[in-house]
Protein backbone atom coordinates (compact mmCIF):
# COMPACT_ATOMS: atom_id res chain seq x y z
CA UNK A 1 0.00 0.00 0.00
CA UNK A 2 1.67 3.24 -0.82
CA UNK A 3 1.88 5.97 1.51
CA UNK A 4 1.97 9.57 0.92
CA UNK A 5 4.17 11.21 3.20
CA UNK A 6 5.29 14.41 1.64
CA UNK A 7 1.72 15.03 0.03
CA UNK A 8 -0.04 14.82 3.37
CA UNK A 9 2.65 16.81 5.50
CA UNK A 10 2.25 19.60 3.01
CA UNK A 11 -1.73 19.69 3.16
CA UNK A 12 -2.69 22.87 4.70
CA UNK A 13 -5.12 22.32 7.79
CA UNK A 14 -8.75 22.21 7.39
CA UNK A 15 -11.18 21.80 10.67
CA UNK A 16 -14.90 22.01 10.29
CA UNK A 17 -14.98 25.72 11.37
CA UNK A 18 -12.80 26.51 9.00
CA UNK A 19 -14.28 29.22 7.17
CA UNK A 20 -13.24 28.73 3.42
CA UNK A 21 -11.34 25.85 1.99
CA UNK A 22 -7.47 26.63 1.31
CA UNK A 23 -7.87 25.43 -2.39
CA UNK A 24 -11.23 23.80 -4.53
CA UNK A 25 -11.69 19.79 -4.85
CA UNK A 26 -11.13 20.28 -8.90
CA UNK A 27 -7.51 22.02 -8.17
CA UNK A 28 -7.16 19.12 -5.54
CA UNK A 29 -8.00 16.64 -8.45
CA UNK A 30 -6.12 18.02 -10.50
CA UNK A 31 -2.96 17.89 -8.25
CA UNK A 32 -3.12 14.76 -7.28
CA UNK A 33 -3.28 13.12 -10.90
CA UNK A 34 0.37 12.97 -11.02
CA UNK A 35 1.07 11.89 -7.33
CA UNK A 36 -1.72 8.80 -6.73
CA UNK A 37 -0.94 5.56 -7.86
CA UNK A 38 -3.19 4.10 -10.30
CA UNK A 39 -4.89 1.80 -8.16
CA UNK A 40 -5.34 4.63 -5.68
CA UNK A 41 -6.72 7.05 -8.54
CA UNK A 42 -9.86 4.35 -9.53
CA UNK A 43 -10.58 5.09 -5.78
CA UNK A 44 -10.40 8.77 -5.99
CA UNK A 45 -12.52 8.34 -9.41
CA UNK A 46 -15.68 6.34 -7.63
CA UNK A 47 -15.92 9.76 -4.82
CA UNK A 48 -16.48 11.96 -7.93
CA UNK A 49 -18.71 9.68 -9.76
CA UNK A 50 -21.45 11.34 -7.16
CA UNK A 51 -21.31 14.56 -8.92
CA UNK A 52 -22.58 12.52 -11.97
CA UNK A 53 -25.66 10.97 -10.48
CA UNK A 54 -27.09 14.86 -10.20
CA UNK A 55 -26.15 15.31 -14.17
CA UNK A 56 -28.23 11.89 -15.08
CA UNK A 57 -31.46 13.21 -13.03
CA UNK A 58 -31.52 16.30 -14.75
CA UNK A 59 -31.31 14.62 -17.92
CA UNK A 60 -34.08 12.18 -17.09
CA UNK A 61 -36.33 14.83 -16.20
CA UNK A 62 -35.85 17.08 -18.54
CA UNK A 63 -36.70 14.39 -21.16
CA UNK A 64 -33.06 14.01 -22.40
CA UNK A 65 -32.61 10.20 -22.00
CA UNK A 66 -36.27 9.41 -23.12
CA UNK A 67 -35.65 7.17 -26.00
CA UNK A 68 -37.65 7.87 -29.81
CA UNK A 69 -40.55 5.54 -30.26
CA UNK A 70 -39.53 4.19 -33.18
CA UNK A 71 -36.07 2.22 -33.36
CA UNK A 72 -33.48 4.60 -35.37
CA UNK A 73 -31.77 3.41 -38.09
CA UNK A 74 -27.75 3.78 -36.75
CA UNK A 75 -25.70 1.26 -34.21
CA UNK A 76 -26.33 1.83 -31.02
CA UNK A 77 -22.72 1.70 -30.92
CA UNK A 78 -21.25 5.19 -30.13
CA UNK A 79 -17.43 5.72 -31.98
CA UNK A 80 -15.71 7.95 -29.32
CA UNK A 81 -12.73 7.93 -31.29
CA UNK A 82 -11.22 10.71 -33.57
CA UNK A 83 -11.64 14.25 -34.45
CA UNK A 84 -14.93 15.06 -34.49
CA UNK A 85 -15.28 13.60 -30.49
CA UNK A 86 -12.29 15.78 -29.63
CA UNK A 87 -14.46 18.92 -30.30
CA UNK A 88 -17.05 17.46 -27.67
CA UNK A 89 -17.54 18.86 -24.36
CA UNK A 90 -17.22 15.35 -21.62
CA UNK A 91 -20.80 16.39 -20.77
CA UNK A 92 -22.35 16.01 -24.46
CA UNK A 93 -20.22 12.53 -25.24
CA UNK A 94 -21.96 11.30 -21.89
CA UNK A 95 -25.23 12.18 -23.05
CA UNK A 96 -25.02 11.06 -26.04
CA UNK A 97 -23.61 7.68 -24.17
CA UNK A 98 -26.68 7.20 -22.38
CA UNK A 99 -28.82 7.78 -25.42
CA UNK A 100 -27.50 4.98 -27.14
CA UNK A 101 -28.29 3.00 -23.73
CA UNK A 102 -31.45 4.08 -23.65
CA UNK A 103 -32.49 3.90 -27.17
CA UNK A 104 -31.27 -0.07 -26.94
CA UNK A 105 -33.22 -0.74 -23.66
CA UNK A 106 -36.43 1.10 -25.11
CA UNK A 107 -35.98 -1.83 -28.01
CA UNK A 108 -34.76 -4.69 -26.19
CA UNK A 109 -31.19 -4.45 -27.53
CA UNK A 110 -28.22 -5.58 -25.54
CA UNK A 111 -27.03 -2.52 -23.64
CA UNK A 112 -23.78 -1.45 -25.53
CA UNK A 113 -21.97 -0.14 -21.95
CA UNK A 114 -20.20 2.61 -23.39
CA UNK A 115 -16.87 3.13 -21.83
CA UNK A 116 -16.96 6.49 -21.26
CA UNK A 117 -19.49 6.41 -18.05
CA UNK A 118 -19.13 4.56 -15.52
CA UNK A 119 -20.60 1.05 -15.29
CA UNK A 120 -23.78 1.49 -12.27
CA UNK A 121 -24.90 4.27 -14.68
CA UNK A 122 -25.25 2.52 -17.85
CA UNK A 123 -26.84 -0.50 -16.17
CA UNK A 124 -28.79 2.12 -14.23
CA UNK A 125 -30.18 3.75 -17.77
CA UNK A 126 -30.73 0.41 -19.37
CA UNK A 127 -32.88 -0.92 -16.63
CA UNK A 128 -34.83 2.19 -16.73
CA UNK A 129 -35.90 2.26 -19.93
CA UNK A 130 -35.81 -1.17 -20.71
CA UNK A 131 -39.11 -2.97 -22.78
CA UNK A 132 -39.26 -6.42 -22.07
CA UNK A 133 -41.28 -8.24 -24.97
CA UNK A 134 -43.39 -11.07 -23.19
CA UNK A 135 -44.14 -14.00 -26.08
CA UNK A 136 -47.31 -16.38 -25.39
CA UNK A 137 -46.11 -19.38 -27.08
CA UNK A 138 -49.65 -20.84 -27.79
CA UNK A 139 -51.19 -18.12 -29.79
CA UNK A 140 -47.58 -16.25 -31.15
CA UNK A 141 -48.35 -12.54 -29.48
CA UNK A 142 -46.41 -10.80 -28.04
CA UNK A 143 -47.09 -8.25 -24.99
CA UNK A 144 -44.81 -5.57 -24.15
CA UNK A 145 -44.37 -5.05 -20.36
CA UNK A 146 -44.31 -1.47 -18.73
CA UNK A 147 -40.73 -0.05 -18.71
CA UNK A 148 -39.71 0.79 -15.05
CA UNK A 149 -39.65 4.55 -16.31
CA UNK A 150 -43.57 4.07 -16.93
CA UNK A 151 -43.70 3.53 -13.78
CA UNK A 152 -41.58 6.04 -12.12
CA UNK A 153 -42.22 8.75 -14.32
CA UNK A 154 -40.47 11.85 -13.15
CA UNK A 155 -40.71 11.40 -9.39
CA UNK A 156 -37.59 13.19 -8.66
CA UNK A 157 -37.16 11.59 -5.33
CA UNK A 158 -37.69 8.01 -6.25
CA UNK A 159 -35.16 8.01 -9.49
CA UNK A 160 -32.67 10.17 -7.17
CA UNK A 161 -33.11 7.02 -4.69
CA UNK A 162 -32.85 4.27 -7.23
CA UNK A 163 -29.45 5.86 -8.70
CA UNK A 164 -28.19 6.08 -5.37
CA UNK A 165 -29.09 2.40 -4.88
CA UNK A 166 -27.13 1.74 -7.88
CA UNK A 167 -24.37 3.71 -6.87
CA UNK A 168 -24.08 2.45 -3.46
CA UNK A 169 -24.13 -0.96 -5.12
CA UNK A 170 -21.36 -0.71 -6.97
CA UNK A 171 -18.78 0.03 -4.38
CA UNK A 172 -20.32 -2.75 -2.48
CA UNK A 173 -17.59 -5.53 -2.78
CA UNK A 174 -14.36 -2.83 -3.46
CA UNK A 175 -11.47 -3.77 -2.05
CA UNK A 176 -11.33 -0.54 -0.12
CA UNK A 177 -12.64 -0.94 3.59
CA UNK A 178 -12.83 2.81 3.73
CA UNK A 179 -15.02 3.18 0.64
CA UNK A 180 -17.19 0.31 1.57
CA UNK A 181 -17.78 1.52 5.14
CA UNK A 182 -17.72 5.14 3.66
CA UNK A 183 -20.81 4.22 1.59
CA UNK A 184 -22.18 1.92 4.03
CA UNK A 185 -22.59 5.16 6.51
CA UNK A 186 -23.82 7.80 3.76
CA UNK A 187 -26.52 4.40 3.09
CA UNK A 188 -27.27 3.89 6.54
CA UNK A 189 -27.86 7.89 7.58
CA UNK A 190 -29.88 8.72 4.56
CA UNK A 191 -32.49 5.55 5.02
CA UNK A 192 -32.09 5.88 9.05
CA UNK A 193 -33.66 9.37 8.44
CA UNK A 194 -36.11 8.32 5.50
CA UNK A 195 -37.82 6.00 7.96
CA UNK A 196 -37.89 7.94 11.08
CA UNK A 197 -40.01 11.19 8.73
CA UNK A 198 -41.93 7.99 7.18
CA UNK A 199 -42.78 6.98 11.10
CA UNK A 200 -43.61 10.22 11.74
CA UNK A 201 -46.00 11.34 8.84
CA UNK A 202 -47.37 7.75 8.68
CA UNK A 203 -45.82 6.57 5.79
CA UNK A 204 -44.89 3.40 4.00
CA UNK A 205 -40.87 3.48 4.40
CA UNK A 206 -40.37 0.71 2.24
CA UNK A 207 -40.47 2.67 -1.07
CA UNK A 208 -37.87 5.05 0.73
CA UNK A 209 -34.64 2.83 1.36
CA UNK A 210 -31.77 2.45 -0.87
CA UNK A 211 -30.62 -0.99 -0.84
CA UNK A 212 -31.32 -4.44 0.63
CA UNK A 213 -29.73 -6.26 3.58
CA UNK A 214 -29.73 -6.26 6.96
CA UNK A 215 -29.78 -2.96 8.17
CA UNK A 216 -32.53 -1.96 5.72
CA UNK A 217 -34.50 -5.46 6.79
CA UNK A 218 -34.04 -4.41 10.79
CA UNK A 219 -35.30 -0.72 9.64
CA UNK A 220 -38.44 -1.48 8.25
CA UNK A 221 -39.21 -4.46 10.65
CA UNK A 222 -37.98 -3.48 14.27
CA UNK A 223 -40.60 -1.27 16.47
CA UNK A 224 -37.71 -0.50 18.73
CA UNK A 225 -36.87 3.21 18.60
CA UNK A 226 -32.82 2.60 17.98
CA UNK A 227 -34.32 -0.13 15.51
CA UNK A 228 -32.34 -2.37 17.36
CA UNK A 229 -28.93 -1.62 15.38
CA UNK A 230 -27.18 0.58 18.63
CA UNK A 231 -24.65 -2.42 18.70
CA UNK A 232 -23.90 -2.31 14.98
CA UNK A 233 -24.54 1.65 14.23
CA UNK A 234 -22.57 3.63 16.84
CA UNK A 235 -23.22 6.73 15.03
CA UNK A 236 -27.06 5.53 15.32
CA UNK A 237 -27.98 7.59 18.49
CA UNK A 238 -26.37 10.51 16.63
CA UNK A 239 -28.48 10.43 13.50
CA UNK A 240 -31.64 9.64 15.88
CA UNK A 241 -30.93 13.44 17.48
CA UNK A 242 -30.72 14.72 13.98
CA UNK A 243 -33.81 13.31 12.78
CA UNK A 244 -35.48 15.44 15.53
CA UNK A 245 -34.28 18.48 14.08
CA UNK A 246 -36.91 20.28 12.10
CA UNK A 247 -35.00 23.02 10.24
CA UNK A 248 -33.67 21.26 6.69
CA UNK A 249 -30.46 23.68 7.01
CA UNK A 250 -29.37 22.97 10.15
CA UNK A 251 -30.09 19.29 9.72
CA UNK A 252 -27.73 19.19 6.73
CA UNK A 253 -25.06 20.79 8.69
CA UNK A 254 -25.32 18.08 11.37
CA UNK A 255 -25.19 15.56 8.76
CA UNK A 256 -21.82 17.15 7.58
CA UNK A 257 -20.64 17.17 10.64
CA UNK A 258 -21.62 13.95 11.25
CA UNK A 259 -19.38 13.03 8.36
CA UNK A 260 -16.28 14.78 9.53
CA UNK A 261 -16.09 13.17 13.12
CA UNK A 262 -16.20 10.07 11.31
CA UNK A 263 -13.45 10.25 8.97
CA UNK A 264 -11.57 11.90 12.13
CA UNK A 265 -11.65 8.84 13.69
CA UNK A 266 -11.29 6.83 10.34
CA UNK A 267 -7.90 8.14 9.50
CA UNK A 268 -6.84 9.20 13.05
CA UNK A 269 -4.23 5.78 12.51
CA UNK A 270 -4.05 5.85 8.76
CA UNK A 271 -2.26 9.51 8.51
CA UNK A 272 -0.36 8.82 5.40
CA UNK A 273 -2.84 6.16 3.76
CA UNK A 274 -4.59 6.76 0.59
CA UNK A 275 -7.54 7.18 3.02
CA UNK A 276 -6.56 9.92 4.29
CA UNK A 277 -5.97 11.87 0.56
CA UNK A 278 -9.73 11.09 -0.05
CA UNK A 279 -10.95 12.18 3.35
CA UNK A 280 -9.19 15.25 2.50
CA UNK A 281 -10.90 15.86 -0.96
CA UNK A 282 -14.58 14.47 1.17
CA UNK A 283 -14.04 17.61 3.76
CA UNK A 284 -12.59 20.20 1.08
CA UNK A 285 -16.63 19.21 -0.10
CA UNK A 286 -17.67 19.31 2.62
CA UNK A 287 -16.36 23.33 3.10
CA UNK A 288 -17.14 24.11 -0.27
CA UNK A 289 -20.68 23.47 0.14
CA UNK A 290 -20.53 25.46 3.65
CA UNK A 291 -18.36 28.32 1.96
CA UNK A 292 -21.50 29.01 -0.19
CA UNK A 293 -23.81 30.09 2.12
CA UNK A 294 -24.57 33.63 1.76
CA UNK A 295 -26.69 34.62 4.38
CA UNK A 296 -25.59 35.81 7.34
CA UNK A 297 -28.01 33.85 10.11
CA UNK A 298 -27.15 30.31 8.15
CA UNK A 299 -23.39 31.33 8.64
CA UNK A 300 -24.00 32.24 12.54
CA UNK A 301 -26.13 28.57 12.85
CA UNK A 302 -23.57 26.84 10.94
CA UNK A 303 -21.01 28.48 13.99
CA UNK A 304 -23.18 27.52 16.97
CA UNK A 305 -23.61 24.27 15.85
CA UNK A 306 -19.42 23.32 15.74
CA UNK A 307 -19.14 25.28 18.79
CA UNK A 308 -21.81 22.90 20.38
CA UNK A 309 -20.31 20.09 18.74
CA UNK A 310 -16.47 20.75 19.51
CA UNK A 311 -16.44 19.58 23.40
CA UNK A 312 -18.34 16.59 22.37
CA UNK A 313 -16.01 15.91 19.52
CA UNK A 314 -12.32 16.35 21.46
CA UNK A 315 -14.02 13.76 24.70
CA UNK A 316 -15.02 11.18 21.41
CA UNK A 317 -11.31 11.71 20.47
CA UNK A 318 -9.82 11.66 23.98
CA UNK A 319 -11.80 7.99 24.52
CA UNK A 320 -10.34 6.79 21.02
CA UNK A 321 -7.01 7.36 21.74
CA UNK A 322 -7.45 5.48 25.36
CA UNK A 323 -9.13 3.03 23.35
CA UNK A 324 -5.67 2.68 21.01
CA UNK A 325 -3.59 2.42 24.17
CA UNK A 326 -4.83 -0.56 25.80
Amino acid sequence: MAKYYALIAGLPNITVDSPKPPFTTASFYEELLPILTKQDLQLLEVLRQEALNKELLNWIVTGELTPPEQEPEQSYEVDYSGEAVEALSPEIIRLQALQSVSAAANQGKRNPRPKVVPDYISHFVYDLYHREVKRDEQDSSEAVAPRLFDEIGSDCLALEDLIASYYYDSVADSSSAFLTEWFALNKNIRNILAVFTCRRLGWDPQRYLVGKGEVETQLLQSKAKDFDLGEKLPYLPKVLQIAEERDIARRERLIDLLKWQWMDEWTFVRVFDIDNVLCYYLRLGILERWANLNETKGEATFRNIVHSLKGESAQVLQDFKKAQRR
